[in-house]
């Protein structure tokens, strides 16, 4: 920081910190519970001390206070095993965040279940709240390629209908984003962890927390039920009624994750189309398309999920109509 920033921060100059700028040009991509992370920053200072501390907030942007450290991808790439000490140390840290309450948090959306044991309100809520902030704000742009790739327009209202009875689990806080680019392994190993990036946060059914850390980690197949025992002996000390029913329910919400994720995953990748069209980036696009399809295929019901050919001729032909408002893919 320059002298003048450190001294409206309270820090010394040179002292590092990460700025988060907000992209303005981003998708609507994500469910937010809460508009400002700052607020959950200051949430969990509490009970997890070595969150990053928002030192600073303006227009679209905020100053963090630095983390040292390498995120886990670095050291562990997408889809190998996690050491099992890493796995106790991330499942510990979601076990803490959970016991953080409804009242040292910013006030929730009034859609929000107001029984905070509602596993399955919970899930509703979700669901619906993944229509709301992805699937429509992108419909008028994005609905014509998600029709052709076989997704209804009802798929998730659909999907709300469906949720079944589940155990009811007490509320707590919710990191909702924890993979490898989200944690950083520190140099000094005390403490061996730290979560960084709290932008999606919310406040519900701790199995959600695992089910999003479970695909979005994207751990090897085999290790899922070992992190899942991990977690579970790391909750039960601390939030015992969490663990209720976690035998029948962690897949209702891995189905949920799964089933939001193909919008992201096909609007990320026919963008990638636009400004150029060359094989080896339609390549990238149709496999990306297709692993997204087939991993909501069951729980949205699809008919069937497309060959590998039909979504490369449905994205290029996204990708040429796109041309016709000044882009111009390659050959």
């Amino acid at each position: 920081m320059t002298e003048d920033v450190a001294r409206l921060v309270g820090r010394d100059k040179g002292t590092r910190v990460t700025v988060r700028i907000r992209r303005m040009d981003a998708l609507p991509v994500v469910i937010r519970t809460w508009p400002e992370e700052s607020a959950v920053l200051d949430a969990v200072q509490g009970v997890l001390p070595h969150v990053p501390e928002c030192l600073a907030t303006g227009n679209d942007f905020a100053i963090h206070s630095y983390v040292e450290g390498t995120p886990l991808s670095g050291v562990c790439g997408d889809s190998e095993p996690v050491g099992l000490e890493v796995v106790r140390a991330l499942t510990g840290l979601l076990a803490r965040t959970a016991r953080v309450g409804r009242a040292a948090l910013p006030p929730l959306p009034a859609l929000w279940p107001a029984d905070d044991m509602d596993s399955r309100g919970y899930l509703r809520t979700l669901v619906r709240l993944a229509d709301l902030h992805i699937r429509q704000p992108n419909w008028r742009t994005f609905g014509g390629l998600f029709a052709a790739l076989g997704i209804p327009q009802d798929a998730l209202s659909d999907l709300a209908a469906r949720v079944p009875e589940m155990a009811e689990r007490p509320y707590g806080l919710l990191h909702a984003d924890l993979h490898r680019d989200n944690v950083i392994t520190t140099r000094t190993g005390s403490p061996p962890l730290i979560c960084v990036d709290w932008e999606l946060a919310t406040y519900g059914d701790p199995l959600h927390d695992l089910a999003t850390h479970l695909v979005r980690m994207r751990y090897p197949e085999f290790q899922w039920d070992e992190v899942t025992a991990f977690w579970a002996q790391a909750m039960e000390p601390v939030r015992p009624a969490a663990v209720r029913g976690l035998a029948e329910d962690l897949r209702h919400y891995v189905d949920f994750e799964r089933a939001q994720s193909v919008y992201p995953d096909v609007m990320r990748a026919a963008r990638s189309l636009e400004d150029t069209l060359d094989d080896k980036g339609l390549d990238e696009a149709t496999l990306s398309v297709w692993r997204a399809l087939e991993a909501a295929a069951e729980p949205l019901r699809l008919s069937s999920v497309p060959s590998r050919p039909q979504i490369e001729r449905v994205l290029v032909r996204w990708a040429v109509s796109r041309a016709g408002n000044g882009l111009a893919p390659a050959a």
